[in-house]
């Protein structure tokens, strides 16, 4: 699983374990567990951003597509260009 920006998957295990710093300081949780749990929302965080990437790049792939086709089809049928024959001859 690749995440595009691994910044925002380590900013977000920190905000996810946050709220646990005061614990850690005043000794009410040990070292080892604060650990596990930063570990845990980092595994966590790094799912979530894999998933959010891959529906995020299926959809601009459909879109780029989509816009792609839109663009061919205008080449052949330019729109306001008359292809008939001239009348005013």
């Amino acid at each position: 699983m690749a995440v595009r920006h691994p910044e925002y998957v380590l900013a977000g295990a920190v905000a996810v374990c946050l709220p646990m710093a005061p614990g850690l300081l005043d000794g009410q949780i040990s070292a080892t567990t604060a650990a596990e749990r930063f570990l845990l929302a980092l595994v966590v965080c790094w799912v979530l951003g894999s998933v959010l990437g891959w529906v995020v790049a299926t959809y601009s792939d459909q879109a780029r597509r989509a816009e792609v086709v839109r663009m061919i089809d205008e080449s052949r049928h330019p729109s306001g260009v008359d292809t008939g024959p001239e009348s005013d001859r």
